[in-house]
């Protein structure tokens, strides 16, 4: 699985975008085991901050399309930077602020910057790289952005232990200033077609997808409190339904829509999509349900609990060049099936191991499964989709990633919550991984069926309408 020189050096000019791509997962990943200090230190509880994961998320998740759209419209590398610039400035006002509303407000502003970091680095590889070299390069770059995600856990907890949690966000801020500095060499690109003129943006689109996926997690939010029967929770839920459907209605006669109607009449298209959702979910939920576990149930102070997230994490940063090198010789989607249908035992795993050499080993097997899951959905889709329709593929891939792993983490909250008496119990961790785990099994056997090579090739015959 070495990489060539060529790879390497094809990937060589992305490198500020993978500097980014790092921001991100080391922000996240970083955060989960820092809430508790955080906590303490802002006189607040572990649950009134899940809002500093969820709603960074759902913000990020919401706005990808959009900001995607504005990489083609004004230059892809000049989002990039911006996005870099915002990710960057909103990490120092997280790392010195006292208050939590402008905490959570700066930690959605956060998902703002990276919504317009992750569509347009993606098209910036795709229109500058050969059908050969991009998944390597591609590989290469989710491999940097890993180890972000494997340096998370440990960062997060021997930084909040230590020099305190601030760092956990005021770390970011010179990586942001190397990539601002390194992306000015990068060469930009766009689409023509697209025009420059942001008045022909999709706004009503935007203003529907955004207030709908805000709605329903606030919705969701409220169920481990106020119940379903609460108005609290089925008002919001239902406007945020209505407002995703007036979304898909406006869509369908949008002049210029920010997703066309046809990518979603693409059986193979829908299918990866949502199993690369089901895999971000159980990577999510194992996240929260591991914290909680470790810190909560088994009582590590936040350095150990990192320690014990390290395996898991490798399992995590490795899935990018793994996945990259496996893509050049397996169909993505089949390995996507794969590793999907393996995520299933080893939540169960998790949800049943109790020595903690044991529950260790099972973090590992999640987060190279589940991983290689969610990794695989943007390189799997370009396989069924015309070269022309890929950046659009992309960002609705990614949003139902991250939105719905935004969604997931209140879910997996409220579950585990909701089961056994307060605090959480281990009964509740359990039951919620072991479902993650059943519709893991369901997703990844249909899309092994799916990527059946007369099924694929079958469906490679008939391309998405333009």
């Amino acid at each position: 699985m070495a990489l060539s020189t060529a790879t390497l050096r094809a990937a060589a000019p992305f490198l500020p975008v993978a500097a980014g791509l790092f921001c991100i997962q080391l922000d996240f990943f970083s955060l989960g085991l820092a809430l508790p200090t955080i906590a303490v230190d802002l006189g607040t509880t572990v649950t009134n901050l899940q809002w500093l994961l969820s709603g960074y998320m759902i913000a990020l998740g919401a706005l990808l399309i959009p900001a995607g759209r504005l990489g083609e419209m004004l230059g892809r590398r000049e989002v990039v930077l911006a996005g870099i610039a915002l990710f960057g400035l909103t990490s120092l006002v997280c790392g010195l602020t006292s208050s939590v509303p402008v905490l959570i407000g700066a930690r959605v502003a956060q998902g703002l910057g990276a919504a317009l970091i992750m569509p347009s680095s993606f098209a910036l590889v795709t229109n500058a790289t050969t059908e050969r070299e991009r998944p390597g390069v591609t590989g290469v770059l989710l491999g940097i952005s890993g180890v972000g995600t494997a340096l998370g856990p440990v960062v997060g907890g021997v930084l909040s232990s230590t020099v305190g949690w601030r760092w956990v966000f005021l770390v970011n801020v010179p990586v942001a200033l190397v990539a601002l500095w390194g992306g000015r060499r990068m060469r930009t690109s766009r689409d023509e077609e697209a025009g420059r003129d942001l008045r022909t943006l999709d706004w009503w689109g935007v203003v529907t997808v955004v207030g709908g996926l805000v709605a329903v997690s606030v919705a969701i939010d409220d169920v481990g409190v106020q119940g379903w029967t609460n108005p609290a929770t089925w008002g919001p839920l239902l406007g945020g339904v209505l407002l995703l459907v007036a979304f898909a209605v406006r869509e369908r006669h949008a002049p210029a829509p920010l997703v066309r109607p046809s990518l979603v009449r693409n059986r193979v298209f829908v299918l990866l999509c949502l199993t690369g959702t089901l895999a971000n979910v159980g990577t999510v939920g194992y996240v929260v349900a591991a914290t909680i576990d470790l810190q909560t149930l088994r009582g590590l102070p936040a350095a150990a609990a990192g320690l014990a997230f390290v395996v898991s994490s490798v399992g995590l940063a490795v899935t990018g060049p793994l996945s990259g090198w496996l893509t050049t010789k397996v169909p993505p989607g089949l390995v996507m099936a794969v590793s999907v249908i393996a995520g299933a035992p080893a939540l169960v795993l998790l949800a049943l191991a109790e020595p903690l050499p044991l529950y260790v080993v099972a973090l590992g097997l999640c987060g190279l499964t589940t991983g290689m899951g969610y990794g695989l959905g943007p390189l799997a889709v370009q396989n069924v989709l015309p070269p022309q329709r890929s950046a659009e593929a992309t960002g609705v891939v990614l949003t139902s990633l991250i939105c719905v792993g935004g969604i997931g983490i209140v879910a997996v909250t409220a579950v585990i919550e909701a089961v056994g008496p307060r605090p959480p119990t281990s009964a509740g961790v359990a039951l919620t991984l072991v479902a993650i785990a059943a519709l893991l099994l369901v997703a990844g056997v249909a899309t092994l069926v799916s990527q059946w090579p007369r099924r694929r090739a079958a469906e490679s015959t008939d391309p998405v309408p333009a």
